[in-house]
């Protein structure tokens, strides 16, 4: 049986290029930060002298959630420092800086290492004591914030706030007495603003909801004949509905049941592929899935990409896609969805909370149960609307996405988080209400 799981990634081998570890991967991505043109020019809030020229984070530099917040910013002129407790290396160029607050070398666990942090920011660094600093994630970095007696917000991605409970009663103390001593929280979600008012007792005008966008300049739509040139460099049909998993492999996602889903479609349909982006995956979980493919006569019509992508190779995916898959158990308001979206795919998505800033727009599919059968229904349903009336579903989720999610749209939110600007916010709680 002809399978592409031999070689998942037809571009990448064509180019002689090697995968990199994920770390490395996402290093690199810091690394190579540069300034870009600027946008939402009249905020002077970001030019040298002003309140924000310069921006101080509590993060791991490397961190995916951080990155984006620095693709955004780097369209700004401010500069941005980061304080780590992370074992990293100390880097620095003229946009962005990483500073390792303890050695290397120094072998402690990452719980002490925060609390140390902490010491070190408290005690020794001869910083204004006033300066307001910014800590991404609440349970780590926000431990060092707190520990460092400095002014901070705090930026909570979900897992950390919904699933506390489950870590017993001194982890839920400590984030209770984090989350407090912060002067502004930023959210991804509605559902967010309401656990920390009903359980951690954060007044909710100190607690901001936002989005960052998505990199409107590379996750863009391609003339047909361009996604088509992008199927044939990769072997892939054009007269077929191609349907793209961009969330990473992990049970979370529900891949193996999308992966079954889609291979009981095959029994009773001819046409269609599916792409499995896998990304910072689980090795075991997706070796597991391998073996169904392979077992499967119609395995050869899945691609596993299982590798790290660049955005530029991420958006390559996307664009020659028409429906894109993001069914997790849980999920705050995903980049992931806005990306694929601004390439032109049709996004299928788990009725979420989170995801409720999407259901304005039409043209999204929405699932509630998620067994194989359900995701064999959602298959040929969709292949049924292929190739039209997909067209102008595509183009709809473009427009969408490009009116409501732009980059410049959240300079301009940072810029509330951060200057306490209560007017833009309760312009997006309208909107998202």
């Amino acid at each position: 049986m002809e399978s592409t799981l031999n070689s998942p990634t037809h571009a990448a081998d064509a180019q002689g290029t090697r995968p990199l570890p994920f770390a490395d991967h996402i290093r690199n991505q810091f690394e190579s930060l540069r300034r870009q043109p600027e946008l939402a020019a009249d905020m002077t809030c970001f030019r040298p002298g002003e309140v924000l020229s310069s921006i101080r984070y509590i993060a791991h530099p490397h961190g995916l959630h951080v990155a984006r917040w620095l693709k955004v910013l780097s369209h700004t002129k401010t500069r941005v420092a980061i304080d780590t407790a992370n074992p990293v290396p100390e880097f620095s160029n003229d946009y962005v800086a990483a500073v390792p607050l303890l050695p290397k070398w120094l072998r402690l666990p990452m719980s002490v290492r925060y609390f140390l942090s902490g010491l070190v920011l408290r005690f020794w660094e001869s910083r204004p004591s006033n300066e307001l600093i910014h800590a991404h994630c609440a349970s780590g970095n926000g431990l060092l914030a707190w520990m460092s007696g400095r002014r901070y917000v705090l930026g909570t991605y979900g897992s950390e706030i919904y699933g506390a409970k489950q870590r017993g009663k001194v982890y839920c103390w400590m984030l209770k007495k984090i989350l407090q001593k912060a002067e502004r929280i930023s959210v991804g979600s509605l559902e967010s603003i309401k656990i920390l008012v009903d359980e951690y007792d954060i007044p909710a005008e100190r607690i901001y909801f936002f989005h960052l966008g998505y990199d409107d300049t590379s996750f863009r739509p391609l003339a047909h004949s361009q996604r088509m040139q992008l199927r044939e460099e990769r072997q892939l049909p054009s007269d077929e509905p191609i349907w793209v998993v961009n969330r990473r492999t992990d049970p979370h996602y529900r891949t193996m049941d999308v992966v079954n889903g889609f291979l009981q479609y095959c029994q009773d349909n001819p046409r269609g592929r599916l792409i499995l982006l896998c990304g910072d995956h689980q090795p075991e979980y997706t070796r597991a899935i391998r073996g169904v493919i392979e077992s499967h006569p119609s395995g050869h019509r899945v691609v596993v990409v299982e590798r790290m992508l660049s955005a530029k190779e991420l958006a390559s995916w996307l664009q020659l896609g028409d429906y894109s898959l993001s069914v997790p158990k849980t999920d705050n308001f995903s980049i992931s969805t806005l990306e694929s979206m601004g390439c032109g795919t049709v996004p299928i998505l788990a009725n979420l909370e989170g995801y409720s800033m999407l259901r304005v727009c039409p043209a999204v599919r929405w699932m509630t149960r998620f067994d194989p059968a359900d995701f064999a229904s959602t298959f040929n349903e969709t292949a049924g609307s292929w190739p039209s009336p997909l067209d102008a579903q595509r183009k709809e989720c473009v427009q969408f996405v490009q009116d409501g999610y732009s980059t410049e749209g959240a300079i301009r939110d940072i810029a509330a988080f951060y200057l306490g600007n209560r007017q833009r916010q309760a312009a997006i709680l309208k909107k998202a209400a």
